[in-house]
């Protein structure tokens, strides 16, 4: 039985280092040993997902199907490889995830496997590329984690957004449960909402969102994710939007701030994004 374990200390508060290494479509980016990761299948805690590595210095790309469980209070993940592909007879993978006070992060993994008979190499071996592999990644990953959360804690970056749209008079309330149930999830933290403001007016609904990431790239990525589409097929028996056949981000035009007696003025392009940064 194969077995490996490291740690590593990450500068960035758990709740952040957890959301971002959890979300297997941005493997690719967050790692530098995968070419692809495919989601096949999802639930609210867990996640089935094809994994395809970069080719080895002999062309060979490995390819595997896992299954990864998540349980969100504890901050920990089990996963599982599918037995029938690669040369693993079975490979588990545990990470789990501890604060150390509010702004560091302990990141630790735990494999157990065992080779098929047919494997291309030793258990040994494996062992030995696994420690170093892992290493390697955890390094890779600290580093670009903190890249987002230096150490002289700079001002967070956050992008802003405006959803406007037409809603049903007399369904606030059932808006406002939507939301209140939603947002106790870990669906915020998952998708790096900092904030959320809902107005409404006559028949007109206006959402203006705070997060990390701007709002078509929150869509793009977690459309599909359980709790977005509960939250979204709730919404959407009070809500429509105005204008269907359009973005469904309102476009930002003008922006006025009064800081500290400097006044910032910036005005937008027809060609500029709905999403605001700002620090």
């Amino acid at each position: 039985m194969g077995y490996i374990r490291n740690a590593v200390l990450i500068h960035a508060p758990v709740e952040d280092v957890f959301r971002l290494t959890n979300n297997v479509r941005t493997w690719p980016e967050l790692f530098t040993e995968y070419a692809s990761s495919e989601v096949i299948e999802e639930t609210e805690n867990s996640v089935t997902f094809r994994l395809t590595t970069h080719p080895d210095e002999s062309g060979t790309q490995w390819s595997w199907i896992a299954v990864r469980h998540t349980d969100a209070e504890r901050k920990s993940t089990r996963s599982e490889r599918n037995p029938s592909s690669g040369p693993f007879k079975h490979m588990t993978i545990r990470w789990w995830y501890d604060s150390v006070g509010e702004a560091d992060t302990v990141m630790t993994w735990e494999q157990e496997f065992s080779m098929k008979p047919d494997a291309p190499f030793s258990e040994e071996h494996a062992t030995n590329h696994l420690n170093t592999q892992t290493r390697i990644q955890q390094r890779v990953i600290k580093e670009r984690i903190e890249a987002r959360y230096q150490k002289n804690e700079q001002p967070e970056e956050l992008f802003r957004g405006i959803i406007v749209g037409n809603y049903k008079p007399g369904s606030e309330d059932k808006i406002v449960e939507a939301f209140a149930r939603s947002d106790a999830t870990e669906l915020p933290h998952l998708v790096g909402v900092k904030s959320r403001h809902v107005w409404t007016q006559g028949e007109i609904y206006v959402h203006f969102v705070e997060a990390r990431s701007s709002l078509p790239t929150i869509l793009k990525e977690y459309i599909q994710h359980p709790l977005f589409k509960d939250v979204k097929a709730e919404l959407d028996q009070y809500v429509s939007l105005i204008y269907p056949d359009l973005p469904p981000m309102a476009k930002q035009i003008y922006s006025w701030t009064n800081t500290d007696g400097q006044q910032q003025v910036e005005a937008k392009s027809a060609e500029s994004t709905s999403d605001k940064k700002v620090a």
